[in-house]
């Protein structure tokens, strides 16, 4: 794939000022044109309707996850897989994991629909992936090396130490109820010298031009979305966080990166314009999903007032005037080869999740692109093609999972 310099969060995205077809990038479903085909075909195995949250309660009690799990919510989960896939011009992570070995055992926290893991099961069909949620909504039929199991992740993990050669946590911000301890059943399950890797977004709305005035309806939206997800017990303020949190559990060799995720097709760049078209489609299908639960619930916002500012937070979103953007990190982090079980993986420090900074202050992003001065090379190649029938899976369980041996 091309054009990943625009990508580089420190590296401005050129605006498209001659696009006089802008308005057609919309249908009458307020979907962009060029992902209206996408999102057609993502509703084929589909089976729930209406509003629906998952219904799983572990030992940490967790029963009311704010982000809906159905067939709406997961059609936008579709066309973020994308986004994100896309963004990173085609890779399904960054981290130096040697997938091209036999029977590597990956584990993805929190994989909602599982499309992360049926990807890596066709690119990679010797490794044994495990994708783990709250909720069965994984499709029936997946590659023959995919489980999925139904857990909490925030409760105690039945899986043994040293037995994963990667481990990978996407999306999880509002999620985690105390990522210290998260990191510490990363470490004690991951093999010495295996990696981790987590990807987040922030949740706000940039730009670079001034173009987006302080009082939009999307910069309240997102300020309000923050503090009802600290109210609910989590934390939105995860991105940008993670590689001080590594450190401090920890882990060796933290690398971290920062891209930027336009919001809309208004980028010059044609790869940077189908990017943001999809990427507002994305945010067009999940805003009103993301909001009901907390807002309602936790700042106390009518149905009738929630519906009036999702009106005008998706007619700022699909303004040309508005030149926005939100920032992705990738974090990888490896564990130390000779990691000792009994010692406390943190240094004995609580990571806590932080208050909403109300000043705007995010974590600095002075040294943007890679914490470390090492040469890179290009991991996450599709280097297998071998075609597999593919068969139910194998491991959906309802409940707490019990392990069993691969």
């Amino acid at each position: 794939m091309s054009s990943p310099a625009p990508s580089i969060y420190h590296d401005a995205i050129l605006v498209d000022s001659d696009d006089t077809d802008y308005d057609h990038y919309f249908d009458e479903g307020g979907i962009t044109s060029t992902a209206a085909s996408l999102a057609s075909q993502i509703t084929d195995y589909r089976y729930e309707n209406g509003r629906r949250y998952h219904a799983y309660h572990g030992h940490s009690g967790s029963g009311s996850y704010w982000a809906p799990n159905d067939e709406a919510q997961q059609n936008q989960e579709e066309i973020f897989h994308l986004v994100y896939t896309l963004r990173l011009n085609g890779d399904l992570f960054l981290a130096p994991v040697e997938m091209e070995t036999p029977r590597q055992k990956v584990l993805d926290l929190g994989t909602g629909n599982g499309n992360w893991c049926i990807d890596m099961a066709h690119a990679f069909p010797q490794s044994e992936i495990i994708g783990n949620d709250l909720s069965p909504i994984q499709p029936t039929y997946v590659p023959p090396n995919v489980q999925f199991e139904i857990d909490n992740f925030n409760d105690e993990w039945v899986h043994p130490a040293n037995h994963f050669d990667f481990i990978h946590g996407r999306a999880l911000y509002g999620s985690v109820t105390n990522w210290d301890q998260l990191l510490r059943k990363v470490l004690h399950s991951l093999k010495p010298g295996a990696w981790w890797e987590s990807v987040e977004t922030v949740v706000e709305f940039q730009c670079d031009d001034g173009s987006l005035p302080e009082d939009s309806a999307v910069r309240y939206w997102v300020s309000i979305m923050r503090i009802a997800c600290e109210r609910a017990g989590t934390s939105f303020d995860v991105a940008g966080r993670v590689k001080g949190w590594c450190e401090a559990a920890g882990f060796e060799e933290v690398t971290q990166k920062v891209y930027k995720l336009p919001i809309g097709p208004w980028p010059k760049d044609k790869y940077e314009k189908a990017l943001g078209s999809y990427n507002l489609a994305n945010m067009l299908g999940a805003c009103d999903g993301f909001s009901l639960h907390l807002l309602t619930n936790f700042y106390g916002m009518s149905v009738g007032e929630l519906d009036d500012l999702m009106d005008r937070v998706k007619s700022e979103m699909k303004n040309k005037k508005y030149h926005s953007y939100f920032r992705m990190y990738v974090c990888y982090a490896r564990k130390p080869e000779a990691a000792e079980e009994s010692r406390p993986s943190s240094r004995g420090s609580t990571i806590r999740l932080p208050a909403y900074d109300f000043s705007g202050g995010e974590t600095d992003c002075a040294s943007i692109i890679e914490e470390r001065e090492e040469e890179e090379e290009e991991y996450g190649d599709d280097t297998e093609t071998e075609e597999h029938t593919s068969q139910p899976a194998q491991s959906i369980y309802h409940g707490r999972r019990r392990h069993r041996g691969h």
